[in-house]
């Protein structure tokens, strides 16, 4: 994401931590599945892996 406007080495340890997070998101929805219905959870779990895809594919 930051990396398609800035270029350099802090726009590259942005958008990894920002890969990060989202990974942290769907560990944290996979655990806790009991708290949304899974319908949801599948929404969710869909979009998630979208967006880390995309950022992947900016990053590299």
């Amino acid at each position: 994401m930051l990396m398609t406007v800035l270029k350099g080495e802090l726009a590259v340890k942005q958008s990894k931590a920002i890969i990060r997070t989202f990974k942290n998101m769907k560990d944290y929805i996979v655990e806790n599945q009991g708290l949304i219905g899974k319908r949801e959870f599948l929404q969710l779990s869909m979009q998630i892996t979208s967006n880390v895809m995309e950022i992947q594919d900016l990053t590299a």
